[in-house]
């Protein structure tokens, strides 16, 4: 009758410490996560090509399309109507380098166009709106980069990652873009 009673307390005694271990193991990895995606916004997914991915909806990229006025704005068309687009202004001797350009801060001082993402809704009003001309009021991204190389004339090769920027909705959003190809002069 000892043994039993002493096999049982053990028995107890290891689930309860099982029990322990596992808890603990779970609030780790809960809080570890949180910290990582800034305590709620899940974490921007990696740039699939040829796609915008906004807050985790990948949306495909049907047209693409630049002016060319010496620097260069650039067209990304999410939707058959023309109606959802992302624009990224850069200027082509300064970014298009196929470095990446970090889109948290401001740039320094420089000749030509500083580096700007919109992304228009499809009832065109502006969803996102960072610019990196210093002293501009428009935001700047809490994290990501933009790498841009080629040419919009033969093929140019756009890459946004990691990006997470305040929204002018007041909300943070997570955006990434892929595009490698062709565009039409505007």
């Amino acid at each position: 009758m000892k043994t039993t009673s002493f096999l049982a307390s053990a028995a107890k005694a290891a689930f309860a410490l099982a029990a322990v271990v596992m808890m603990s193991a779970a609030f780790t990895a809960c809080s570890s996560s949180d910290d990582d995606n800034g305590g709620g916004t899940p974490p921007p997914p990696a740039p699939k090509a040829g796609f915008v991915t906004l807050d985790g909806t990948e949306k495909p990229i049907v047209k693409a399309e630049y002016e060319d006025g010496g620097n260069g704005n650039y067209y990304l068309y999410l939707l058959t109507d023309s109606k959802e687009i992302v624009r990224i202004d850069f200027n082509k001797g300064l970014h298009m380098t196929g470095s990446p350009i970090s889109l948290t801060k401001k740039e320094e001082k420089h000749a030509g166009f500083y580096w700007l993402v919109k992304y228009y809704k499809s009832d065109s009003s502006n969803l996102i709106g960072a610019y990196g001309e210093p002293g501009s009021s428009e935001p700047s991204f809490k994290t990501g980069t933009l790498t841009i190389s080629g040419s919009p004339e033969s093929t140019i090769n756009i890459k946004l990652e990691n990006g997470r920027v305040m929204g002018e909705d007041g909300k943070e959003h997570t955006l990434t873009i892929s595009y490698s190809g062709t565009m039409t002069k505007k």
